[in-house]
């Protein structure tokens, strides 16, 4: 039955992300799709002669350029375009179909494989089923895993490594390979998404009540993980460091990044400048609560676990809490550009999954106070809302005069649609005339609308079933 629920799962969250991908290319997933298609047509990490040169993504490394997107996604996705150009799909005859099925086999395949590690968490620590329906669907459809599954996102192909990787951490102590499989998956996160390294050392304290050879385990399944990293910084820029953070690469005529643009070297001009980056990096324009309000509850949900002396994994959620409250301070201290042109801060995709874990120590409150559940429906169906309108448009354009990314993304609606899509560099265009694109944009509205309806009324139903049918089963921080 259980593996069932899991495929079921799968199969549900998989076919949602498929139907809602966007196959357009902006220069940051274009600078992962260059080098894939540089990896199997040319047999190089140079994407000179890819027809995503165009993306201002890239460094400039003996006289050639690359993308400054860590390459270890890149190689995984371009094994399923080399089985796609056995079909007869490419970038060449058939763009949009060959860039539809890499984010879904590559991204959309990722995320729905991390919502199966949320279910099997919450039934390792024997949370009620129907509970956990309930957060799986806020998790699927009301956090920025959502919009950043439809496009060829990093983001949350990490989220779901760190979150299959907590999933053996938390039974290391059942097998030594779940040692080797945490200390492989945490540190893969990190080889995607570079600031992810930042949960490693964090997530490595919970092993010094382990035995030795876990320890040894993890420590060695991780520097395997980082070595390959590092070898391949070095082969694409002749340096250790991570290309997006090494000046030197970006000093070329019509670089678009220098050091006070590029994350991880961005500094801010002044301590209010600082304070005004923070207040909408959290609950501002771009903020992390803003675009996904369940935290809120999430919040709640930490709190009940630190006061439980009682929790048996009260210290593995502590070190949750504080590696991602440094991820977000690190982005804080060392960006200033709100992740560009992104729906929210994208960046955050990657705590998502992590973040959603204490909600289900809430469920025994919510059953409890009336007013505490319809706050808790609202606030849920108002981040499902937020959720889908990130859909409409992932990599949605912002600036001073305009820099809220929900309102950008709803106007999206109602634009008319460039039939070329990539401006002046003519890699594709679109064989339709603009009427029926914007017919055909139109209808994707209606049903983007329609899911998050159908979302809102499925949340609903699940928590009114819980409160009037399900009793809660006795879980570990009880």
């Amino acid at each position: 039955m259980r593996i069932q629920k899991e495929w079921q799962i799968f199969s549900v969250f998989l076919g949602l992300f498929a139907l809602l991908t966007r196959p357009v290319a902006t220069s940051n997933d274009a600078s992962r799709l260059a080098t894939i298609e540089s990896l199997v047509d040319f047999h190089t990490f140079i994407i000179d002669n890819s027809r995503f040169i165009w993306t201002i993504d890239k460094y400039l490394y003996q006289g050639h350029f690359y993308s400054d997107k860590p390459p270890i996604l890149s190689i995984y996705g371009s094994f399923f375009y080399a089985l796609l150009k056995v079909f007869g799909i490419s970038f060449k005859n058939q763009f949009m179909l060959t860039n539809t099925l890499l984010i879904i086999l590559v991204v959309g395949v990722a995320t729905a494989t991390g919502i199966v590690y949320l279910y099997r968490i919450f039934k390792f620590l024997a949370v009620e089923e129907t509970w956990i329906d309930v957060v799986i669907i806020i998790a699927g459809t009301g956090t920025l895993l959502l919009p950043y599954s439809t496009v060829f996102s990093n983001h949350v192909v990490s989220a779901s490594l760190l979150m299959a990787g907590f999933y053996y951490l938390l039974r290391v102590k059942e097998s030594i390979r779940y040692s080797l499989l945490s200390g492989l998956l945490i540190t893969l996160a990190g080889s995607i998404d570079v600031v992810a390294f930042i949960f490693v050392p964090f997530f490595a304290v919970s092993f010094f009540n382990k035995p030795l050879k876990s320890k040894i385990v993890f420590a060695l399944a991780g520097a395997l993980v980082m070595v390959i990293y590092l070898q391949l910084n070095f082969y694409t820029s002749g340096s250790l460091r991570p290309p997006s953070m090494n000046q030197s690469l970006w000093e070329y005529p019509g670089s678009a990044f220098d050091s006070t643009t590029l994350s991880g070297l961005a500094y801010h001009s002044n301590f209010p400048a600082l304070l005004n980056y923070a207040f909408h990096m959290i609950i501002g324009h771009r903020g992390l609560i803003s675009y996904t309000p369940i935290l809120v509850f999430s919040i709640f949900g930490f709190v009940k676990i630190l006061r439980n002396k009682e929790f048996k994994y009260r210290q593995e959620y502590l070190l949750i809490l504080l590696a991602s409250s440094a991820y977000v301070l690190m982005y804080i201290l060392r960006s200033n550009n709100y992740s560009g042109y992104s729906y929210g801060v994208r960046w955050y995709a990657n705590l998502m999954f992590l973040l959603c874990l204490p909600l289900a120590q809430i469920s025994e409150d919510i059953k409890s106070s009336k007013n505490l559940r319809k706050a808790f429906i609202f606030v849920s169906c108002l981040s499902i809302i937020i959720s889908f309108v990130g859909v409409n448009h992932p990599f949605v354009a912002v600036s001073e005069q305009h820099p809220s990314s929900f309102l950008n993304a709803l106007m999206y609606i109602f634009k008319p649609i460039d039939t070329q899509v990539y401006g002046d560099n003519q890699a594709m265009k679109l064989s339709f005339s603009h009427s029926l694109l914007f017919a055909l944009k139109q209808l994707r509205v209606i049903v983007i609308a329609a899911l998050a309806g159908l979302s809102c009324y499925l949340l609903v139903n699940r928590v009114k079933q819980f409160v009037a049918n399900r009793p809660l089963v006795k879980s570990s921080i009880d």
